[in-house]
């Protein structure tokens, strides 16, 4: 008697590292409102010195603009308007070797050149005598405005963007990134109850 061969078994995929992985959210969206207001008002009533006005402003937006707005509409967007004003300086090139650049890769050395300006904006002026002007930056405010318009375009381009680096300098920035999440989400609730 034969047997029939045994149907062998479907391999399954193999995941596509390029793919990103469904987003794990840490704030509800009334915890995101919630800490979205807290960096305006820190901000915008200038509480506390400078430098440490900055970087609590700069820490709880980030994360806000990460909850709230990442992979939505306006991620989309931000994305898309930053990459046709790429193709349109690469076309300008008139077919020079660099008009060849791959625009993602650009994209994503500009968020970790981001990130690497922030950090020096985060670290303290005293280091300033072991790490040179790097620990001197700082996020300069107009006088004309109330907000610190430098922090907030560079805490929503990260909060949107901090994704798509890769290498070395995507995986620490995704990294720094959770660990902000992670030390803001429990704020809202400790604060103001439940959220």
């Amino acid at each position: 008697m034969l047997l029939a061969p045994s149907p062998s078994p479907t391999p399954s995929p193999t995941p596509d590292p390029h793919t990103p992985a469904a987003v794990e959210y840490l704030m509800s969206p009334t915890a995101v409102c919630i800490v979205l207001l807290l960096a305006l008002v820190v901000d915008y009533m200038s509480i506390g010195p400078n430098s440490i006005r900055d970087r609590i402003a700069f820490l709880l937006a980030v994360s806000a603009v990460r909850e709230g707005f990442n992979e939505s509409p306006l991620d989309e967007w931000t994305v898309e308007r930053l990459r046709d004003i790429i193709q349109t300086l690469l076309d300008a090139t008139g077919g020079a070797r660099i008009a060849g650049a791959s625009i993602n890769l650009l994209i994503g050395a500009m968020v970790g050149l981001l990130w690497i300006y922030v950090i020096g904006c985060m670290l303290p002026v005293k280091l300033g005598k072991r790490l040179g002007r790097f620990a001197t930056i700082q996020f300069r405010a107009s006088p004309l405005y109330r907000l610190n318009l430098p922090l907030w375009i560079a805490a929503i381009l990260l909060g949107l963007m901090s994704d798509l680096p890769g290498g070395v300098v995507g995986d620490i920035t995704r990294t720094l990134l959770d660990i902000v999440t992670a030390l803001v989400a429990p704020l809202p609730a400790w604060l103001f109850g439940d959220a």
